[in-house]
């Protein structure tokens, strides 16, 4: 079989700006990292990663991951001298009243002294992908998407594919539907498969002869049009691998009561370290494919208890209750379906309460051997922690041992204006409130990023860019003129060849969105702290390269900029101290300050110790500290319980929060001269 693709660059290039599963897929482990703490990245240890073995690559909380970029850099022609006015009429509606927050029944959250808000409007989070359509389908699915990891030349390389891949499918609700990927490798060799996409019910079946089977019975929940991704493999280059999309239209039967009746489900639900005394509070979601809402029940709800419905997602129920005693409770949920009470399903909710001496930590706080240097050490925040079971002592830890602060997803676009006009403030109001409560300074994150952009900006019309850019910028700066001192202004313009990323920016106004940018920023703040943060900083690339022309004509045009983010997500294996520290001194020269905004340590490696993951965090913290210019270290959360690589352990404290080797690393460098 012969199959056509286009070049690489042409299959770099995502054809649609529709929010498609294949565009959602191909930014998965930038999602998972940014929009869900905890959540595993989905890919197999060195898979879709934009760095070398020693660096994560896909910073933000990202783990690099198939782009959608390439090609030469590209200008719109030169910077205006100075910014004309903000557009007038706004081009899309401005904050009101109508966005403030209200405060939030106490039956939804953690706290206690300081009051939550929640947004008149939900649910949280982004918004969903723009439904594919008719019209979608009938077009057929995208092109494929080559996707390679960096110093992979792909130049003469037969690509591999899937023999016999139908590109769309349509099924009726209660069939079963199975597709066979034979992945192949027109130079030899035995192609890989990988599958990142996984729906509920669905199995994955080895053929035993190199194929691989996927079967899934769709019903009356999964109606609509989605796109399946696979990857296929190279055979001689691991690190070459092209996504392909198979359209899948699900429909209901003409007689939808031939449909089965299958029991409901309960999301899975992680057992939680708690503090005896702290509210708990446990969001439990429960659903039923065949579309009905199932009814949610506890068998040994706790004495005090309370059990009430979410505001905005009805399959989700909001328990809340106060342990009062040390121990591990098991909770026992009961699912019901609604039109056969007698169908169920069970799972249980496991709360191990420890006394307040159990969290105790030995030596001084971290924020205090900071503050003796004049120094920051932060950390970012997951997404309203106060509607887990452990947000009482995430808030309380935070608060003990960090003087700054980042939200990991409440200030991006996605979440913080997800539709024209409706803007939900109560996630970063309650950062905001939470910060001041402890002295903690903010560092906002992230105003102008290719990445978590809702549909209706990737669908924007490209004239109307500049303008929407710079209103968002300028409502989120205005609004927290007095609270947040330093922002990411910029993140990730560049790709991992040193051109900028092909995003919806540069596309509009080719790499002076940048300047553009910063200069919105510093009318809009005139007296904040303005950095662009970049990812794989600490190695020798050509994104490095591209990162100092980037930072030497910003200047050359005068554009403000007082600093460089250095994301740093490694693994334990990395050792390239003397470039780290080569890089910030580049920085230096150039009359910039440096703040390390991202630093985890992944232990991903076979055989990777603790000892080892300590041993880098302190390296990269004396190599900060001894850099006059560093002004700040912010890990990309603090406890492995939160984590975007929570399966790598790659934190200060462990999932019950109790010190790890890196934690104490930590407190030993700071506290020394």
């Amino acid at each position: 079989m012969t199959l056509l693709i286009p070049s690489r660059r042409a299959l770099h290039r995502v054809p649609t700006p529709r929010a498609n599963l294949l565009a959602g897929l191909l930014a998965l482990p930038l999602l998972v990292a940014c929009g869900s703490d905890s959540a595993d990245d989905g890919l197999p240890p060195g898979a879709g990663q934009t760095g070398g073995s020693a660096t994560s690559g896909g910073g933000d909380g990202t783990d690099g991951g198939p782009t959608t970029t390439g090609g030469d850099t590209g200008t719109s022609g030169g910077v205006p001298a100075e910014l004309g006015p903000l557009p007038s009429p706004p081009l899309t509606e401005a904050p009101s009243a109508d966005d403030e927050p209200l405060v939030q029944d106490g039956r939804f959250h953690t706290g206690t002294d300081i009051p939550v808000l929640v947004d008149r409007l939900g649910p949280p989070g982004p918004p969903p992908p723009t439904p594919l359509t008719e019209a979608d389908f009938d077009a057929g699915a995208p092109e494929p998407v080559v996707v390679t990891d960096p110093g992979v030349d792909a130049t003469g390389n037969g690509l591999p594919f899937f023999e016999g891949l139908e590109p769309r499918v349509a099924l009726r609700a209660g069939e079963l539907l199975e597709l066979r990927f034979q992945p192949v490798d027109p130079d030899g060799g035995v192609a890989d498969d990988f599958f990142p996409t996984f729906y509920r019910g669905a199995r994955y079946v080895d053929n035993d002869d190199g194929s691989t089977s996927f079967l899934w019975r769709p019903y009356q929940a999964d109606v609509g049009i989605r796109d399946f991704v696979a990857f296929a493999t190279d055979a001689q280059q691991p690190g070459l691998r092209v996504a392909y999309t198979t359209r899948i239209k699900v429909e209901l039967p003409s007689d939808p009561a031939s449909i089965e009746n299958v029991p409901p489900f309960i999301n899975g639900n992680q057992p939680y370290t708690v503090r005896v005394g702290d509210p708990v509070v446990a969001e439990i979601t429960a659903t039923d494919a065949n579309g009905t809402l199932p009814m949610l029940e506890i068998a040994n709800l706790p004495p005090g208890a309370t059990l009430v419905a979410d505001r905005d997602r009805p399959e989700v129920h909001v328990l809340r209750y106060v342990p009062d005693a040390a121990g591990t409770t098991v909770l026992e949920l009961i699912a019901r379906d609604a039109l056969e009470p007698s169908l169920t399903y069970t799972d249980t909710l496991s709360i191990d309460a420890r006394p307040a001496a159990a969290f105790q930590r030995e030596g001084a706080r971290l924020r205090e051997l900071a503050a003796a240097r004049d120094f920051r050490i932060g950390h970012a925040s997951s997404p309203r922690y106060y509607t887990r079971p452990d947000g009482a002592l995430y808030e309380d830890t935070a608060a003990a041992e960090f003087n700054l602060v980042t939200p990991e997803n409440a200030m991006k676009w996605d979440y913080v204006n997800p539709f024209p006009g409706d803007y939900r403030w109560a996630d970063p109001d309650n950062l905001v409130a939470w910060a001041k409560a402890n002295d903690v300074a903010l560092h906002g994150h992230a105003l102008v990023w290719y990445a978590q952009l809702p549909p209706w900006i990737l669908e924007s019309d490209v004239a109307d860019r500049e303008g929407l850019m710079r209103e968002h910028i300028d409502r989120l700066l205005t609004r927290y003129a007095d609270d947040v001192t330093l922002w990411d202004v910029v993140n990730e313009a560049l790709d991992d060849d040193g051109a900028y990323r092909r995003s919806v920016w540069f596309e509009a106004m080719g790499e002076n969105y940048v300047d553009i940018a910063f200069r919105q920023a510093r009318a809009s703040a005139p007296n904040a702290t303005l950095i662009y943060n970049e990812y794989d900083t600490e190695v020798s690339s050509p994104k490095v390269d591209a990162t100092f022309a980037l930072i030497d004509r910003l200047q050359a045009n005068g554009t403000p900029l007082d600093g460089i983010g250095f994301q740093m997500h490694l693994f334990s294996d990395f050792d390239d101290y003397d470039t780290l520290a080569a890089n910030m001194a580049e920085v230096a020269a150039r009359d910039l300050d440096i703040y390390i905004t991202e630093l985890d340590v992944s232990l991903r490696d076979e055989g990777a110790t603790e000892a080892e993951q300590a041993a880098i965090y302190e390296r990269v913290l004396s190599i900060c500290l001894e850099q006059p210019r560093c002004r700040a270290l912010q890990s990309w959360g603090f406890t492995d319980r939160h984590s975007w690589r929570a399966r790598w352990n790659p934190l200060l404290l462990d999932t019950s929060y109790q010190t790890k080797p890196a934690y104490e690393a930590l407190q030993r460098r700071l506290g020394e001269n």
